[in-house]
This record gives structure tokens, C-alpha cells and sequence, in this order.
């Protein structure tokens, strides 16, 4: 979602950017008077947007990961350094319309005419100014808004995040005890199988201890009767 709302806002960066560039290099050079203040505050406008674009762009810049903010950083940084030129050539030729509005100023003099001239001038730049700063105003706020709702939203999904983590935390934990129970009850069925082990060696040397002697018992008897039974032949 971030990368494309930092792509969206490149996208208009870059087309009022370009349509910015246009009107300083090829339509403010060719106009004179009221029409070129207009184009000028038209210009002074879309180079506000695009200051707030760039720095948009910035803060969704952030909430990149890894390669893509890599690839982003660089070119945000080269739209601030072009709004910074870009304003430069607004200021120098707003600095050019002054100096053409007063050359004129002396040239029509103290007339009648220039003062109604002037005043239709003045008032239609208030209007205009006034229009301009209506338009920065909701422009601005409506941007804060949204940074507003993304800021919230981001720190919705850092609360479910956080929620999950705890989660996964308490499962593990959870296994971790059940496999210290297992390993437990498994070292005590060892010790059980060992106790075993030794009881059976124990009966089994007794039952061959047992064997042995019954063998021997028998042997002696054995013995005994085929003695009795020579000296009872021999006689």
C-alpha cells in the first residue's frame, strides 16, 4: 500500500513539475502585465503542491522496506533539489515582474489613467492572492488529513502486530514447556528402563548362581549312589 501511494504522489510530482518547467521556460517569457502575474501565481500554487508532494513523499519514504527504499531515497532527494531550483526561477522572474511593473509605473507617470490602471491591477492581484491562498489552505489540509488517516492506520497495523507477536511469544512459550515436560518425563522412563536393566542382570545371575548349585547337588548325588552301589557289588 505504501509503494503505491509513493507512487502515485511521484506521478504528480513529476507531471506539475514538468508542467511548471514548461510555463517558466516557454509561456511566462512571452507574456506581459496581468496575464503574466496570473501565470506567475498559477506558477507559485503548483510549486506549493509540489513542495508538499516532495515532502509526502518523504514521509512515505519511512514506511518502505529494504531495496525500495533504497531505490526511492535518491530520487527524493533529487526532487527536493529540483523544487529548491525550481523555486530560484520563480523568484527571479517574479524579481523580473516587479522591475517591469515599475519601469511602466514611471512611464505612464501620476496620469488618471495609470491610477485606474493600477488599482484594476492591484485589486485583480488581491483577488487572485486571496483565490491562491484558499486553494494552499484546503490543498494543505486535506494532505494532513490524509497523513492523518495513514498515521492512524499505520499504527492500527502496529497494534495487530504487536498483538500477533505477543501470540506466537505465548505459543512458543507454551511448546517450550511441553517439551521440558516431554524431555522430563523421558529422562525418568530412562532411569525407570536403567532400574529395570539392573534388577534383570541381578535375577539373571541368581537364576545361573541357582542353576549351577542345583547341577552340583545333582552331580554329589549322583555320585553317592554309583559309590554305594560299587561298594554293594564289590562285597
Amino acid at each position: 500500500m505504501s509503494s503505491e501511494l509513493f507512487d502515485s504522489y511521484e506521478s504528480e510530482y513529476s507531471a506539475l513539475a514538468a508542467a511548471i518547467r514548461q510555463r517558466l521556460d516557454t509561456t511566462l517569457p512571452e507574456l506581459v502585465g496581468v496575464e503574466r502575474k496570473s501565470a506567475l501565481h498559477e506558477t507559485e500554487r503548483e510549486l506549493t503542491e509540489v513542495h508538499e508532494l516532495v515532502e509526502q513523499m518523504g514521509m512515505e519514504l519511512l514506511t518502505l522496506q529494504g531495496p525500495m527504499r533504497s531505490r526511492a531515497a535518491p530520487r527524493v532527494r533529487q526532487y527536493k533539489a529540483e523544487v529548491e531550483r525550481l523555486k530560484r526561477e520563480v523568484r527571479k522572474a517574479a524579481q523580473g515582474m516587479g522591475n517591469y511593473e515599475s519601469n511602466r509605473r514611471a512611464l505612464l507617470g501620476n496620469t488618471a489613467g495609470a491610477g485606474r490602471l493600477a488599482s484594476h491591477d492591484l485589486s485583480a492581484e488581491e483577488s487572485s492572492l486571496d483565490g491562491d491562498h484558499r486553494t494552499r489552505l484546503l490543498s494543505g489540509n486535506e494532505r494532513l488529513m490524509n497523513g492523518s488517516q495513514r498515521l492512524q492506520e499505520s499504527h492500527r497495523v502496529a497494534m495487530e502486530t504487536e498483538a500477533v507477536g505477543a501470540s506466537i511469544l505465548n505459543d512458543l512459550r507454551s511448546q517450550r514447556e511441553q517439551i521440558v515436560n516431554t524431555r522430563d518425563t523421558l529422562m525418568q522412563a530412562d532411569a525407570h528402563i536403567d532400574r529395570s536393566q539392573r534388577t534383570l542382570r541381578t535375577m539373571t545371575r541368581r537364576l545361573l548362581t541357582n542353576k549351577m548349585i542345583t547341577t552340583g547337588l545333582i552331580v554329589i548325588g549322583a555320585s553317592l549312589v554309583l559309590l554305594i552301589l560299587y561298594i554293594k557289588l564289590t562285597r
